[in-house]
């Protein structure tokens, strides 16, 4: 029995299940806009909201903080440790790493000042094969 247990399953095993969500957060932070339906758009926005926010942390906020690192300052140094622990947590969910280079240095800045909250669900209709419902998820 599964009773009160969160999320949505999308009728298949967890590895597929993340399998697909991965996918999804991919190809949503490299178009900015996909369209799928309604039950998938739901579960991949927590996962796209949450790489989001590991790619503001894994911002650097000052341009020089590489070469006060090298330069022996330990609270560089720790930072500049931090930023690319945050990176390798996004590269070990996002598929491509193009894609984890765009979110940090494109897609992160535009939310900088923004608490949450990064995505939209449009409902687009049902699709004509088996009247699933459809969505567009975009980023705000």
């Amino acid at each position: 029995m599964r009773h009160r247990v969160p999320g949505n399953r999308l009728s298949r095993p967890y590895d597929q299940q993340k399998a697909v969500l991965r996918s999804l957060a991919t190809e949503l932070l490299r178009h900015d806009e996909i369209i799928t339906t309604l039950a998938k758009a739901k579960a991949v926005r927590g996962e796209a909201e949450r790489m989001i926010t590991l790619a503001k942390r894994g911002r650097l906020a000052e341009p020089g903080l590489h070469k006060k690192a090298k330069e022996g300052d330990a609270q560089a140094a720790k930072q500049v440790a931090k930023h690319v622990h945050h990176r390798r947590q996004l590269s070990a969910y996002i598929y491509d790493s193009d894609v984890v280079k765009r979110v940090v240095d494109v897609v992160a800045p535009r939310y900088q000042e923004r608490a949450g909250g990064y995505t939209r669900i449009i409902r687009a209709g049902f699709r004509r094969g088996d009247a699933a419902p459809m969505a567009i998820i975009q980023l705000v």
